[in-house]
């Protein structure tokens, strides 16, 4: 780990850790040519390389989290003051009451499966309503029926309707943990490198790379088998757009189910490494003489 991240690491006492600051952007994705009606291209282009973000992490002791349930359900959002007045000066003035303008739990929802009409109705609305109004986006989503027409031909009709398996990772939009396993497996700088490699047994495509996690809780895939990333919380390192087009082409519903693929933008990796030790995320872009690729 680097000296700028030690020593921005704040000990909260009690187990509890802080960290705020800059850090690469480590969402790796070809966001570009899925947006542009799924034109993917080969080999795919990280959208997100060369970016860094600001960060802020906590650590928060598992004993503190999940109660009687042992299932901790996640998602951020975002608000601002509902008027606000642009003055001369530059100096704005911001009255009135916080409205939340955006939420984010599972990648892709909002962005991929909910319709445009209902995009703005999404974000200003909490994960409580999302069973009456947008369970429908999961159950027939649109990105299935695009993907099986554009990229399969049709030849997979069974992926576009009856997708309570798909309804059953967003619906209600949160980023779901159980507690109840061991530790999850860690990124680093991927399975060959002899510095900060991969945890043995990690895989990028989650359960659909043979990544899993044994519940106490739940019987997930059978004997209590479930993801060993995304779905299940959210690791550094997971393909999240791999692992959500592999689930909508395959299915779930059965038992075996039946898995097609993997598939995905062609993007299967981040451009900088990740660590293994809080904050977790890649150190940041040096901003002297680095490029978006």
């Amino acid at each position: 780990m680097d000296r700028y991240t030690t020593q921005a690491i704040k000990n909260l006492g009690g187990g509890y850790f802080a960290f705020a600051g800059q850090r690469d952007d480590g969402f790796y994705a070809d966001i570009l040519a899925i947006f542009d009606l799924l034109q993917l291209r080969s080999p795919g282009k990280d959208s997100q390389g060369g970016f860094n973000i600001h960060l802020m992490a906590l650590v928060i002791p598992v004993s503190e989290l999940g109660g009687d349930q042992q299932i901790v359900g996640l998602y951020a959002t975002t608000s601002r003051r509902q008027i606000q007045i642009l003055r001369e000066n530059g100096d704005p003035q911001r009255l009135g009451r916080w409205v939340q303008v955006a939420r984010q739990g599972n990648p892709l929802f909002n962005e991929g499966l909910v319709a445009i009409a209902d995009k703005d109705r999404y974000s200003r609305t909490s994960p409580e309503v999302d069973n009456a109004l947008f369970r429908r986006y999961a159950v027939t989503p649109e990105l299935a029926h695009l993907i099986n027409v554009i990229i399969f031909n049709g030849t997979l009709p069974d992926v576009e309707t009856g997708r309570t398996d798909i309804a059953g990772i967003f619906i209600p939009d949160l980023i779901k943990v159980d507690l109840s396993t061991d530790s999850c497996r860690l990124a680093g700088n991927g399975t060959q490198q002899g510095a900060n490699p991969d945890d043995p047994g990690f895989s990028r495509l989650s359960i659909f790379g043979g990544d899993t996690l044994i519940s106490q809780i739940q019987p997930g895939f059978g004997n209590g088998v479930i993801p060993g990333g995304w779905p299940n919380g959210r690791r550094f390192g997971d393909d999240v757009v791999d692992i959500a087009v592999t689930a909508l082409i395959s299915n779930l519903r059965v038992n075996p189910p039946i898995i097609r693929g993997p598939a995905g933008d062609g993007v299967d990796f981040n451009d900088m490494a990740y660590n293994k030790v809080f904050p977790y995320e890649s150190t940041p872009q040096n901003g002297r003489n680095h490029s978006h690729p």
